[in-house]
């Protein structure tokens, strides 16, 4: 009696762990790959450098030794899911959207020569001294990313910090355009003194200069990422949307709605990391109401007068009008990132 052949068992693949990322019962993405753990400055002494270095005491105490408790944070992860590679082709479809804009409005249409004394008023008042709060916008935002105990935050201020680097290079491309279109005009030129002295301006200049000094992680991310930029996103991009092309001016509303597009992703990140430092730690939450009350009233005066300042140039709408819809933006978006109005 011949014996049965036994069945050959085929060899299971066993799962390659992954160590650093704990319990995390599947494989990381590429998304978790790039990003996990790429802070090199954590930990007792961050620097590779003596703790008494200048730059070993600033992290211990403008992060380290922050009220908010964000040594958990790595359960944050970026809705959005970005890396350098999927934000360069992000990036890359949106400029060439916006180059396709200049060339049909600019060169085809010749629109700037076209653009009426109000809608020049308009530019010139609400759309060059952007410029200065891009720029102080993105500095602060790079102050965030260099601190972020998280590389996963940091990561997502990376990228926030470029989103203001483009909106600086398109602001002043285009008031390059309407320097050349119309030199009488004073494009180019006339922008700080209006940044430094128009009355409207100074709560958001004033805003920005506090941001400069708020040296405390956990102040920077609540002032920038909760508080001014949002407020100043929907002012200065949403809300001149509306009122250039009240004024006929469809090439720069279409411009201001595509950067936009950069300031909801901002506020996505924002929203889920704001929510993970409270589960991080149930005392956060009160750190963070802290901040927020300490801010809120830059919040305020950036609607009051940024509507104004709008307003101003706008025929068929109030400021009430203008600051009644970016505030109620605004909660919304606190609202989601779990910092709403207590019950």
């Amino acid at each position: 009696m011949t014996a049965t052949p036994s069945v050959p068992q085929l060899r299971t693949r066993r799962t390659k762990t992954w160590s650093s990322f704990g319990q995390l019962g599947r494989k990381p993405n590429e998304y978790e790959i790039v990003t996990h753990n790429m802070n090199h400055t954590v930990g007792a002494t961050p620097l590779e450098m003596g703790p008494g270095v200048h730059g070993n005491q600033w992290l211990l105490k403008h992060r380290d030794g922050n009220a908010l408790k964000v040594a958990k944070l790595d359960a944050f992860r970026d809705p959005d899911q970005m890396t350098y590679r999927k934000y360069t082709q992000a990036m890359d479809e949106q400029e060439t959207y916006i180059d396709g804009l200049l060339q049909h409005y600019s060169q085809v249409q010749a629109s700037d020569a076209a653009l009426t004394p109000a809608a020049l008023d308009l530019l010139s008042a609400a759309m060059a001294p952007t410029r200065y709060l891009g720029h102080g916008l993105q500095m602060v935002t790079a102050y965030v990313q260099q601190l972020a105990h998280s590389s996963y935050v940091a990561n997502c201020a990376a990228f926030q910090t470029a989103d203001q680097l483009r909106r600086v290079q398109r602001v002043a491309y285009r008031t390059r355009q309407l320097a050349n279109a119309h030199p009488q005009r004073r494009f180019g030129a006339a922008e700080r003194q209006l940044w430094e002295a128009d009355s409207d301006w100074q709560p958001t200049r004033k805003a920005i200069e506090s941001l400069l000094l708020a040296f405390d992680w956990d102040q920077a991310f609540v002032g920038l990422n909760l508080v001014v930029k949002p407020v100043a996103d929907e002012l200065f991009l949403k809300s001149f949307a509306d009122v250039a092309r009240e004024q006929g001016d469809e090439l720069d509303a279409m411009i201001a709605e595509n950067l936009y597009l950069d300031a909801q992703r901002s506020r996505r990140w924002t929203a889920d990391a704001t929510r993970a430092m409270v589960q991080a730690d149930s005392g956060n939450a009160a750190v963070l109401r802290g901040h927020l009350a300490q801010w809120r009233p830059h919040g305020q005066a950036m609607l009051e007068s940024g509507s104004r300042l709008l307003a101003r140039h706008a025929p068929g709408t109030q400021a009430g009008a203008i600051a009644d819809r970016a505030g109620t933006q605004w909660l919304a978006f606190l609202a989601d990132a779990g910092l709403g109005p207590q019950d």
